[in-house]
């Protein structure tokens, strides 16, 4: 079975983990997101997702941090002079936590109720605007750049088809699909919430990839069960690349509307 016969990977590069004014940026600018809800319709369901996804978040940074599962890297922040300062490792990996929780969650949900009014439509795509031209004016594009992140190992490599992963998922997929059916009243505002998720993060993927700051890589086991790194096509990278926003971004996280917003 190609599914667990095969290696597929996906290679991070670059300093976006260790980069800590924009993990603070995208967690205020959550923070703002929420507080304008509650002002404008009296809701705190933006609140309690970010809360909640936030803290789970964390949780799990922490055991991968503490099992070494994931090698957390120091953070910094970058002041007006250019200086670098190391943020506390337990502060990182709170903003890690933040970063990977409360600011997707928070935006999935908060853009998705507005989904259909142009005011913050045109907001919406404003603020993906500024996500791209960051990104793309950022200077990991030439060859002595990425030479010079291998080298400092600034790469991650993350294998996306063990069987742990997918079991995970798997059972992450069955638990959403059974609670949304339990509660389909919310099915419209999940879709939404799950849209503007991928949405994002499709778009931002799609620029990581063309900097180079995201990678592919396969893995094929030949007939002496010997593992040969397979060129890799444009299918091979939309299927992976997809899976990850599809399946780990976009219904992962509808958990956290299951459990916290429900």
């Amino acid at each position: 079975m190609y599914l667990l016969d095969n290696k597929y990977y996906i290679i991070r590069i670059g300093d976006f983990a260790t980069n800590g004014n924009k993990k603070i940026l995208y967690s205020l600018f959550s923070i703002c997101l929420c507080l304008e809800e509650y002002i404008s319709v009296k809701s705190i369901d933006c609140f309690s997702i970010m809360i909640g996804s936030t803290i789970v978040w964390t949780i799990i940074e922490y055991i991968l941090s503490f099992t070494k599962t994931r090698v957390i890297k120091p953070m910094y922040v970058t002041n007006y002079s250019g200086d670098k300062i190391k943020l506390n490792k337990h502060l990182g990996i709170f903003l890690q936590g933040f970063q990977e929780g409360g600011v997707v969650t928070t935006f999935g949900l908060y853009f998705g109720d507005r989904l259909f009014n142009i005011k913050y439509l045109i907001f919406f795509h404003l603020f993906i605007g500024y996500i791209v031209i960051n990104m793309i004016m950022k200077d990991n594009h030439n060859l002595k750049t990425l030479k010079k992140l291998k080298k400092n190992n600034n790469v991650s490599n993350r294998q996306i088809n063990t069987i742990p992963s997918l079991g995970i998922m798997g059972y992450i997929t069955i638990y959403n699909v059974k609670t949304l059916y339990y509660n389909q009243s919310h099915f419209l505002r999940q879709l939404k919430m799950f849209f503007v998720m991928i949405y994002v993060c499709s778009i931002w993927s799609l620029i990581a990839y063309y900097k180079e700051f995201r990678k592919v890589k396969i893995y094929e086991k030949n007939e002496n069960n010997q593992y040969i790194s397979k060129n890799i096509n444009y299918i091979d990278t939309i299927f992976i690349l997809g899976y990850d926003v599809i399946f780990e971004i976009g219904i992962a996280y509808l958990t956290f509307y299951n459990w916290f917003i429900l």
